[in-house]
């Protein structure tokens, strides 16, 4: 079975959309995924306005378009927070084995309810809508041996060619290889063209 990974962030709306892909073709079992967290803003890089320009062009263009020929659900939220705390609160869900339903938890109260889902409160409504310890939760969000990891993880990510999320990795096989999302589908699909690096 091929491994590939699959860099995102809980705070990234296409990161949402497209892990409903990458999940079925895990659950399908085309492939294998290692979900690593990739922090589009690590402090101090600036956030974006929860009512700037940027979002509600890129919302208005690009987000409401693609959730529609999904068939999700998703809204403009109302916060922008950063998203180390919920980032290390998915390493320690991973090692929980719970990942994706803690994953959802967030995307569901940041794009639907629209919660701030960088604080305690969230993060531990989140761990109990997936049976997770909330107490567990927010202490592992807080941890400074994941914060580590985070920046581990988008430096090794960068170095591979990450330059955002949603992306998929793949293992080297031949120069040419890559893995993409076909929207058509929905599926993970091979094509021989291209980096092996791809960002939506």
């Amino acid at each position: 079975m091929r491994r590939v990974r699959f860099y995102y962030d809980v705070v990234c709306p296409y990161s949402y959309m497209e892990s409903h892909a990458v999940e079925a073709a895990e659950d399908a079992g085309d492939v294998e995924i290692e979900w690593l967290p990739f922090e589009l803003r690590p402090a101090p890089k600036a956030l974006l306005e929860p009512r700037g320009d940027h979002l509600r062009v890129d919302w208005t263009q690009n987000v409401y378009r693609r959730a529609q020929s999904l068939g999700i659900e998703i809204h403009l939220p109302r916060f922008q927070p950063r998203s180390t705390l919920p980032l290390a609160a998915c390493l320690w869900a991973g090692d929980q084995g719970s990942l994706r339903d803690f994953k959802h938890a967030l995307y569901e109260a940041f794009f639907c309810e629209g919660m701030d889902i960088a604080t305690d409160q969230e993060l531990a409504r989140a761990a109990e809508r997936a049976a997770l310890d909330p107490d567990q939760a927010v202490a592992a969000a807080y941890s400074a041996e994941r914060f580590a990891r985070i920046r581990e993880i988008r430096t090794e990510a960068e170095a591979a060619g990450v330059a955002g999320v949603p992306s998929v990795e793949t293992p080297i096989t031949t120069p040419s290889t890559k893995v993409f999302i076909n929207a058509e589908t929905s599926g993970l699909m091979m094509n021989q063209r291209g980096p092996r690096i791809v960002c939506w």
